[in-house]
């Protein structure tokens, strides 16, 4: 504390010997000091403290208390300040003719900071109030930062609890959100005539970038698909809700995925459409990767388009597995891009096997290996005799058990479609 800050501070002096008053008040103008106030009793020194009400309340940073005053003497006016919490770091220096040991012990008892006799070596007097007066300037300054942190540290807590409540209300908009993807998937109690199938999903958050459906078109021919949205979060779930909506939509003249005579359009026609679509929002830097595939009935011939998704896989009744690589880029990549269509000839007992990146490309906590495409093939093949629900848990439980206790990074989803006769 400089000697210019401390001679701002404010001085009560309180002696009922109006010669003491002058000498001290003397003392502290010659000295530098600006604020000094005189009281002549300890009820007068209540008035500037603000004990009691009055137009005389200060802000004393420092009390020069006598001991021997009639009516209150010093050591009861001690007692009374301390008496108040808002005065305790006040320094109170006892400035007094008495020096028995008494009076000493009982001033500090009282709560006096430091104790001087009379007659005043003025030297001493005024090295112990700058003493005091720095003491008190440190103290208002821990106050001062105290109660700054204190405050900080509520409105921390307030922004907290409503960052709380705001992330506790997310949460419950992102597992309804969840819940409404989540509907849109299949619906285990109903069949489609013609095929049987089984599917798992399983998004990495409350919402995943990845759907999946199969559709009846007709009572010649089933569509199936399954995309993967880049990135994760509300957009992608978004996008994939949208996207999915549009390839379940049988009904209706504006349907993506039905000619206007009413049959199916092909899945290279719906992927050219879907392009064209997302193309005009390629500000979002949005793309998804899908395989879309019609399947007759009737000659079990699968037409397929592939945009940039895992291969797709056909499974013959005697295990062999058949990979079809081919395809092209994902949907909203590339404008104006026509996209190839591919066909399959099925056969009784075969089945079409659909899936995510997630699981082939998933990965153990601390290891770089992939859970990789020899992994699941080979679950394929172990299950190949079970049918087609119980194939898809097979599948599941040795691609969780190869995981332990890591959670998939990325979407999990898996589609499995078997031919069957219709009823």
């Amino acid at each position: 504390m400089s000697k210019h800050v401390a001679k701002k501070m404010s001085i009560l002096v309180v002696d009922d010997a109006p010669d003491n008053l002058m000498l001290l008040e003397a003392i502290l103008e010659t000295e530098g000091f600006s604020h000094i106030y005189l009281a002549s009793s300890a009820a007068e020194a209540y008035e500037y403290i603000g004990i009691v009400p009055s137009e005389k309340k200060s802000d004393i940073d420092l009390i020069l208390m006598d001991i021997m005053m009639p009516d209150i003497t010093g050591i009861e006016a001690i007692r009374e300040i301390r008496g108040h919490d808002e005065y305790q770091d006040i320094p109170i220096l006892v400035v007094s003719a008495r020096s028995e040991t008494e009076d000493l012990v009982e001033a500090f008892e009282a709560g006096a900071v430091d104790y001087l006799t009379k007659p005043i070596n003025e030297l001493e007097l005024l090295a112990r109030i700058r003493s005091m007066l720095r003491l008190k300037s440190e103290t208002d300054h821990r106050k001062f930062h105290e109660a700054e942190l204190e405050t900080l540290a509520r409105q921390l807590e307030e922004k907290n609890q409503e960052l709380s409540s705001i992330l506790e209300e997310l949460r419950e908009d992102l597992e309804a959100a969840g819940n409404m993807q989540r509907s849109l998937l299949p619906d285990r109690r109903i069949s489609i005539p013609g095929v049987d199938f089984s599917w798992y999903y399983e998004p990495c958050e409350n919402i995943g970038g990845d759907l999946l459906n199969v559709v009846s078109l007709d009572s010649n021919t089933a569509a199936m698909f399954i995309l993967d949205v880049s990135g994760h979060g509300i957009q992608s779930a978004m996008l994939a809700v949208t996207v999915h909506r549009m390839l379940s939509a049988w009904e209706g003249v504006n349907s993506i995925v039905r000619q206007l005579d009413g049959s199916p359009k092909s899945p290279a026609q719906v992927a050219d459409e879907l392009n064209g679509e997302f193309m005009l929002h390629k500000n979002n830097y949005q793309y998804f990767t899908m395989i879309y595939a019609v399947l007759d009935l009737k000659s079990r011939i699968l037409t397929y388009c592939r945009a940039g998704h895992t291969p797709l896989l056909v499974q013959r009744s005697d295990g062999t597995l058949d990979v079809f690589e081919s395809g092209n880029v994902p949907i909203g990549l590339s404008e104006e891009f026509s996209y190839d269509q591919f066909t399959v000839q099925l056969y009784p007992g075969d089945r079409v096997i659909m899936y995510s990146d997630g699981i082939t490309e998933a990965r153990r906590q601390g290891s770089r290996e992939f859970f990789g495409d020899g992994r699941f093939r080979a679950l394929l093949s172990r299950s190949r005799s079970c049918a087609v629900e119980q194939a898809v848990q097979e599948v599941l439980d040795g691609f969780k058990e190869w995981l332990g206790d890591t959670r998939p990074p990325d979407d999990i989803t898996l589609l499995i479609v078997e031919p069957v006769p219709s009823a």
